[in-house]
Parts: structure tokens; C-alpha cells; sequence
């Protein structure tokens, strides 16, 4: 199975479920609530752990009692997590997640400043591929570079604000809508030839638009929770290119580790193998 590196923000995560989002200055009382690890980096390693995969995490956490709670959890979880570095005197990022009836979320978060300058403090742990965000842009620009000069992939997951460094070093830039609009209204194709990579915009329950003018509709399923699906998208995106899918392959692959993720809640919503195989083949066969 691949292994693959996931560089980025590490977070912990008050989920609150909601029946609606609340009115300013009102009080209510959440219908579950939970305290999870998050972060885009760690919910991709935790899809790709749950694939099979070999999972190693780079960012960091602060020398606090939830840092400890966050490392207990990876260590459960199975990802690698000797990348991951501790900020003396910092306290570890934290969410809280109003997640309401309709399976939206909205997130407030709290991250170190010092994130976007972290940068690798050891070797570089076998690999092949690596996946980041742009919440650590130094230590993803290190990552990047190494896996091209080795030819692996690296993946971007391309959130706003978009640090433009790092583009030179990606091969396959998967936008969100709001990263997609941050290169002010230039098109896919555009964005793909000028930085000389794959492109492609994720859409939530939309069909994933590619920088070649295909597109990739996802499953049907019912969402109970969207939190974190883009993550898992990356995760399962980055997972299949390293094991040797092309893009095409690897989109569908993606399209339905997410479509499964948000179809359930808690610990057990992430996807296996087998399940994510036997959703994109069944797919396959509905759009013949």
C-alpha cells in the first residue's frame, strides 16, 4: 500500500450538532456534541490510514494537554506522527464546529501564527506522494520540492489565501471553490498551463470540474455530515495517485471516499478500501 505524507494544520475540534444555525446573542443546547482531533493534514491521514495506507503527518501542536489528547488519538488512529513537531509555550490549534440539521458546518478556528514558518526539523521519511494545505507553507514547500525531484506527486490542497511559492513545485492543484475564485477569475485551463500542472476545482455534491473541461460527478448519498469531506477527498485523491492511478481514476476514487464519509457520522464514518472500490464501481456502472 502507498505512503503518503500529509503537511498541514492539526487542530482539536468541539463539534456541536444543531437542529439550526443559532441567532446572535440567543443560547441553545446542542443535540450531540463531541471532542475530536481535526485539521485538514490529520483527516486526510486518518482517510488514508483507514484505506490501508501508510499515513505520516507533518505540522504541530502545542506543548498542552490537548497536544497530548491529539497525539493519543494518532497513535490510535495509526498515523505516523514523527513530523509532527511541538511549539514550546503555544497552545494547540483549536475549532469549534457548529455542525447543523442539513449537514452544513460552520468553523471558528484558532491556529498559531507561527504555522505558516514551520519548517522541517528531520529527514524525510520514505514516501510517494505528499499531500498539503496552505496552512504551513514552509514546511510544505520543503516536502514539495524533495517529492519532485524524486518525481512522486504532490497535491495541493488549495485553500484561500493561496500562497503563490508554492506552485511551482506542484503537480496537481485541487481547488476549492473559494481557492479557485482567489486567481480572480482565471480559468482552470489557464491556472493549469501557466503553472504547468493538473487543475482541478472541487464542488461539494457538484460534479469536480478538471482543467481539461471534464467532469466527474460524485455518488448520490443522503448527507449527514459534511465536516471534514474535503479533507477526506485529498486524502483519498493523494492515496490513489500514489498507488499508481491516473487522474481521471483518481477523481472518481476521491469522489466516492467523500460521498461515503458524509453519508455517516462518528469514529466509524471513514471509508475502507473495499467499501470506497465497491461505491465508485457501482457508480460506474449507474452512468452507463
Amino acid at each position: 500500500m502507498p505512503t503518503v505524507i500529509c503537511a498541514g494544520l492539526i487542530t482539536l475540534d468541539a463539534v456541536y450538532e444543531l437542529t439550526a444555525y443559532p441567532k446572535e446573542g440567543s443560547k441553545v443546547r446542542a443535540n450531540a456534541a463531541r471532542l475530536v482531533p481535526g485539521g485538514g493534514a490529520l483527516l486526510a491521514a486518518t482517510a488514508i490510514a483507514r484505506l490501508g495506507g501508510k499515513a505520516r503527518l507533518a505540522g504541530a501542536v502545542g506543548d498542552d494537554l490537548l497536544g497530548e489528547h491529539v497525539r493519543d488519538h494518532l497513535k490510535r488512529r495509526g498515523i505516523d506522527d514523527s513530523l509532527v513537531q511541538t511549539l514550546e509555550g503555544e497552545t494547540t490549534s483549536h475549532s469549534a464546529v457548529l455542525v447543523t440539521g442539513n449537514g452544513e458546518r460552520t468553523i471558528v478556528n484558532r491556529r498559531s501564527d507561527h504555522l505558516p514558518d514551520l519548517e522541517l526539523t528531520a529527514g524525510i521519511p520514505d514516501h510517494d506522494a505528499v499531500l498539503a494545505d496552505t496552512r504551513c507553507r514552509a514546511l510544505a514547500s520543503g516536502l514539495f520540492h524533495a517529492a519532485r525531484q524524486d518525481g512522486k506527486p504532490t497535491v495541493l490542497d488549495g485553500e484561500v489565501p493561496l500562497p503563490v511559492e508554492l506552485l511551482p513545485a506542484v503537480s496537481h492543484l485541487a481547488l476549492s471553490e473559494q481557492g479557485l475564485a482567489g486567481f480572480h477569475g482565471q480559468s482552470l485551463a489557464g491556472i493549469a498551463a501557466q503553472h504547468g500542472c493538473w487543475a482541478c476545482v472541487t464542488r461539494g455534491a457538484a460534479p469536480v470540474q478538471v482543467h481539461d473541461g471534464t467532469e466527474f460527478a460524485p455518488p448520490p448519498v443522503t448527507p449527514l455530515d459534511t465536516l471534514g469531506a474535503g479533507d477526506v477527498w485529498h486524502g483519498a485523491f493523494a492515496f490513489a495517485l500514489a498507488g499508481g492511478s491516473d487522474e481521471p481514476d483518481a477523481v472518481r476514487f476521491a469522489n466516492a471516499a467523500a460521498a461515503l464519509f458524509v453519508s455517516r457520522t462518528g469514529e466509524g464514518r471513514y471509508p475502507t478500501l473495499k467499501e470506497v472500490e465497491e461505491k465508485r464501481d457501482a457508480k460506474a456502472e449507474t452512468d452507463r
